[in-house]
């Protein structure tokens, strides 16, 4: 059993060192590939297009472009829980860094 614990530690390390790289890629688009290019890219949202109505995620990218641009109202009439999504994207981000940085990651 404490050798499952283990490798079950060890995965769960390594699936959050994975999603903490797709954030941060979500995060420095904006700056690293521009505004007008992240939203070109950005996906349409499928329940809009079928229903016609928006999901809980609509606007999320025009609200993460504006909130990369330090444009807080306009992200917040984007979608309202962009602003906390963003900050505790963020926050994954600091808590990973410093997680690496002792060694967190290291075999033991």
């Amino acid at each position: 059993m404490n050798e499952f614990r283990k490798e079950l530690d060890l995965a769960l390390r390594a699936v959050w060192l994975i999603a903490s790289f797709a954030i941060l890629l979500i995060l420095s688009a904006p700056f690293v590939l521009g505004a007008r290019r992240v939203a070109r890219i950005a996906p349409v949202c499928q329940s809009k297009l079928r229903d016609g109505t928006p999901c809980s995620f609509c606007g999320m990218t025009t609200s993460f472009i504006a909130i990369s641009g330090g444009r807080f109202r306009e992200a917040e009439r984007s979608n309202r829980g962009s602003i906390p999504l963003y900050a505790v994207f963020v926050m994954n981000e600091i808590g990973i860094l410093m997680f690496v940085r002792k060694g967190g990651f290291a075999c033991k």
